[in-house]
């Protein structure tokens, strides 16, 4: 198969060897809204009521661990997400719990406490299968875990996770935590790269903080930034003057962004290895310039940061 990074830089040529398709989009997106404020029903029964035993159909389909082909992106049931300064604590509760109760695969329960603030309870291991047509789906197994655990209830009766559902597998967030772009000083950087997830590529976390550390090795003042669905790279820190209005009132970027955009190796925005297309007023496919972002900062913004009239300064 074709390796995944063979048009644009060598160096990476060992991490996704294998990987293609990487610019096809996965339909299968998760809904995000399963978040629950901590609550004083943490003091639960050791073990929730109910339980799960697979029907031998289902049983027959476990292999190591793991329910269906071992082929493309593994998934597992995010089963609840707690925000808060408490939220490890009460997540494991949760966990603890699950564990303790009859017919859970407690081996196959796992919490994360993820980036974004959230600590997250998930249960499970799957991986999908190709119907008639060709289209991935999920295996029966997951659909029956999903059933089973949101009837489990607490001693009163609640049902912590009525909400489970299946997700991807989550990646964890790895980089070197000095090129993090939350720890950036300045208001802007310059995105170059993106990855984001598909059924033949899922460690996109990795990639993008082993392309930063390909940056730096170059030279380049590189920075990563990771969310649940995707991350980017960006290079350079700059200030609010980055970005100013022209004699024609339009947006352009300043001489030193036209600089690192100037790179060959900067010039695009590049996704999964590719450089990004669109089509322009002409209807003609053409290279995405590299972009101003925002810095992020530890609280959510709406900010964005206005596209310009020409990669360069204009003056």
């Amino acid at each position: 198969m074709q390796n995944a990074f063979s048009i644009m830089l060598d160096a990476f040529s060992v991490m996704l060897n294998g990987a293609k398709h990487l610019l096809s989009r996965d339909s299968s997106v998760a809904p995000r809204d399963l978040r629950m404020t901590p609550f004083a029903a943490l003091m639960m029964l050791a073990s929730f009521t109910g339980c799960a035993t697979p029907s031998g159909s289902q049983a027959a389909e476990k292999k190591s661990g793991v329910y269906a082909s071992n082929k493309g992106q593994p998934w597992t049931i995010q089963c609840i997400e707690l925000p808060g300064l408490t939220r490890q604590r009460d997540v494991r509760t949760f966990a603890e719990s699950l564990k303790n109760t009859q017919g859970i695969r407690a081996a196959d329960v796992s919490i994360l406490d993820e980036s974004d603030g959230y600590s997250r309870l998930y249960y499970g291991t799957y991986h999908r299968t190709m119907d008639k047509s060709g289209k991935p789906m999920l295996p029966a197994q997951i659909h029956a875990d999903v059933h089973m655990l949101r009837q489990l209830g607490g001693e009163s009766g609640e049902h912590y996770f009525f909400r489970a559902l299946p997700v991807p597998v989550p990646q964890p967030d790895v980089g070197n935590r000095d090129w993090n772009l939350m720890n950036a000083n300045g208001m802007y950087s310059l995105q170059v790269a993106a990855f984001e997830p598909n059924e033949d590529f899922w460690e996109f976390k990795k990639a993008a903080a082993d392309y930063c550390d390909y940056l730096h090795k170059k030279g380049y003042d590189a920075y990563y930034y990771h969310t649940r669905s995707s991350s980017m790279v960006t290079v350079g820190t700059f200030g609010a003057d980055a970005v100013f209005r022209g004699a024609d009132q339009k947006p352009y970027y300043s001489e030193a962004v036209g600089r690192l955009q100037s790179d060959e190796l900067l010039k695009y925005n590049v996704v999964n290895g590719a450089v990004l297309k669109a089509r322009d007023s002409q209807g003609n496919w053409v290279p995405v310039p590299s972009r101003l972002v925002r810095i992020p900062t530890r609280e959510p913004t709406n900010d964005f940061v206005p596209r310009p009239a020409s990669i360069l300064n204009k003056g």
